[in-house]
């Protein structure tokens, strides 16, 4: 059994308390959304890292609080909320001051980065795990989600994939560069992958924008295909990829760029009016984008590369077999 059939268990075990008449938006996207107040609502998360799962146990901390603080960010930027506050409960298999303190140092850092305090938490003893819960709000109504995609949409993706996956291969992610050297480096530079893994970025600004203008949108973390297939699959659609199109870091490789996921980038579909729109708003926020396919109709996800097929298409029906596209926690 995969996660996506156990939290399909969990959520029928519920007996419909995952509704109510507050919850706008119930399990199956990045976020839940809640109307708190006329003309607001609320997006919550809740993602929770696992040590030498979702982070190297022996690597500073003040870098894994960073990337857990941005992972969890990112579930606000695919549904295009505003960050407002965040709460980090802690599990620790000992009494470890200077090694909290460094963790968060390292949140500090990332909420301090996205404008998202935060006010409080919970602390445990246990094995090493952090979970993190993100709050944020947007118009009533203006929610971007992972269903809506429509036959002809565009698929866009921001910045360059494949780098958190190359990180994994590296023999220095145990013991990376400090955050100040890490942050100077650009994609030329040899341990750059390492810099894509431990300092993601949360592309809030860019999802805020989207509002309005994006069909679906969702965060690229268990790798391109297995989240454009959440996102055709939400949308019950297909997808043709162009795979020549593809934002690849240098040295990353297709393998990496398709299903190594940690890259954190926004996918997102567009209807072709608003392309020019949302090219000038990534301009003036300094973000890539890249035109890698469109939506058409039917369930199938098909490669292709200079125009020509590159393999057999994928199914993307709820009881296809999805293994080797993504990451998956069962």
């Amino acid at each position: 059994m995969d996660e996506f059939t156990l939290i399909d268990r969990l959520v029928s075990a519920l007996n419909g308390q995952d509704a109510g008449p507050a919850v706008v938006l119930g399990p199956g996207d990045d976020a839940a959304v809640l109307r708190v107040q006329e003309g607001v609502e609320l997006v919550g998360s809740l993602d929770t890292l696992v040590a030498d799962v979702h982070f190297p146990v022996s690597a500073p901390p003040l870098l894994i609080g960073y990337r857990a603080m941005m992972v969890s960010l990112s579930d606000l930027a695919a549904m295009g909320a505003q960050p407002h506050y965040a709460l980090v409960g802690l599990t620790l298999p000992r009494n470890d001051v200077e090694w909290v303190q460094q963790l968060a140092r390292g949140m500090s850092l990332a909420s301090a980065a996205a404008d998202c305090p935060l006010p409080g938490g919970n602390l445990a003893r246990g094995p090493l795990n952090i979970s993190v819960s993100v709050h944020g709000t947007v118009p009533a109504g203006q929610a971007l989600r992972r269903s809506g995609a429509q036959p002809g949409d565009l698929i866009m993706v921001s910045g360059d994939l494949g780098g958190a996956a190359m990180a994994l291969q590296l023999p220095e992610l145990d013991q990376p560069p400090s955050f100040a050297e890490l942050n100077k480096l650009g994609p030329a530079d040899e341990l750059y992958a390492l810099r894509r893994y431990f300092l993601p970025e949360a592309r809030i600004e860019l999802g805020m924008a989207l509002r309005g203008l994006a069909s679906s949108v969702i965060d690229v973390s268990d790798g391109l295909l297995a989240d454009l297939g959440h996102l055709c699959s939400a949308g019950g659609v297909g997808a043709r990829l162009e795979l020549s199109t593809l934002p690849a870091l240098q040295g990353a490789g297709l393998s990496r760029v398709l299903t190594g996921g940690d890259d954190y980038e926004l996918c997102f579909t567009l209807p072709p009016a608003s392309r020019q729109a949302v090219t000038d708003v990534a301009g003036r926020l300094g973000i890539p984008l890249s035109e890698i396919g469109r939506i058409e109709p039917g369930s199938q996800l098909v490669l292709y590369e200079q125009g020509q097929l590159y393999a057999e298409p994928y199914e993307l029906a709820p009881s296809a077999d999805t293994s080797g596209r993504g990451f998956r926690h069962f």
